[in-house]
Formats: C-alpha cells, sequence, structure tokens
C-alpha cells in the first residue's frame, strides 16, 4: 500500500496541470483551491486533504485514484493507495480498478470520531455514487439532506453534493464507496 502519497501526489498534480497548458492560477480557479495552496501541494510542503483532492482531479477531469496513480518505477499498479489526512482525522484509500473501462471508482474512507470530509462539489451529471458502511455509522449530507448508514446498511445517490460525517463522537466509522461514472 502507498502511504502518504508525497512522491507521487504532487507529481501527478503537475504532470496534469502542465498536460493540459494550465497556470498555477488557471487550477486555481477551476478548482476553487488557492494557487498559494497548489503551489505548496506540488512541491510537496503540504498534504491536500481528501476535500482539496477531490476538488483538484474534479477541475482536472480526473478522479481521486487516478490522482494516486504509481509513480514511475513502481512495480505494482494495482496496490491500494492511501490519502491520509491525519489532522482531519479522514484517511481514503483508492483501489485501482479496470471495470467499466477504469470508469468505476473504489475507494474506502475511515473517518475517526466527529470527523468529515467537508462537503465535495456535486457529481457529474450521470454519476451514480453507491455508499456502503462497513463499521460504526456514518452521516451522508447530500445537498444538505443527512441519511444515516449503519454497519451492513447501504444507499445510492446521484448528482448530488456530498459531505461524510462520522456520526459517532467516540469511535471510528469505515465504509465504502464506488463511483460508477461511465454514464458521464
Amino acid at each position: 500500500m502507498l502511504h502518504e502519497t508525497e512522491s507521487t501526489l504532487p507529481e501527478r498534480i503537475r504532470a496534469l496541470r502542465t498536460e493540459r497548458g494550465w497556470s498555477l492560477r488557471a487550477l486555481s480557479d477551476a478548482s476553487g483551491v488557492s494557487a498559494g495552496m497548489l503551489s505548496d501541494i506540488e512541491r510537496g510542503a503540504k498534504s491536500p486533504t481528501v476535500r482539496l483532492a477531490y476538488l483538484i482531479a474534479r477541475a482536472l477531469g480526473c478522479t481521486v485514484t487516478d490522482l494516486l496513480e504509481p509513480g514511475e518505477g513502481e512495480t505494482d499498479p494495482t496496490l491500494a493507495r492511501v490519502l491520509d489526512d491525519p489532522y482531519g482525522g479522514v484517511e481514503r484509500t483508492s483501489y485501482p480498478d479496470e471495470l467499466l473501462h477504469g470508469r468505476l471508482e473504489v475507494a474506502t474512507y475511515r473517518l475517526a470520531p466527529g470527523a468529515t470530509t467537508g462537503t465535495m462539489a456535486r457529481n457529474r451529471k450521470g454519476t451514480i455514487e453507491k455508499v456502503v458502511a462497513l463499521d460504526g455509522a456514518v452521516d451522508v449530507v447530500l445537498d444538505g439532506s443527512v441519511r444515516r448508514l449503519v454497519a451492513g446498511a447501504s444507499f445510492s445517490h446521484g448528482v448530488h453534493a456530498t459531505e461524510y460525517r462520522n456520526a459517532s463522537r467516540v469511535a471510528p466509522c469505515r465504509f465504502l464507496v464506488l463511483v460508477d461514472s461511465s454514464r458521464c
């Protein structure tokens, strides 16, 4: 498992940005993330939160999993990739998947007690997202409306601004998210 993606994430963001011919300002305008923060992330001075990685990926037209692709020389591209935000209490593990021609994103989240991912922008039209609670209870906030999932429960939704919150102040929660963007 790749933990602490300092070596690949900054390089991948910079490569995708320059591939598009974008300046830091252009990516900032497209993502809503400040140019200063983007510069810090690309230099490896700061690690993005899951929410910021999501905003950057969306602006670049890819997924967070795409941003966590293996670096050159890495021998096993099938290994899980971990984006860890220890200060925010959010850990996101991406699992590379070729189903639906690579348009299925598979990720698990672990939220510390009381932690939240922050609100992520609406999914693109045609996206279907399935959330499965694995341990504990997670509040899925869709456009301000809250739906609580307990271990074993699942829920599917489409085009919504989404936030995930740990419903407990004392125990962590874990959940699986499957994102099908094959219809976009």
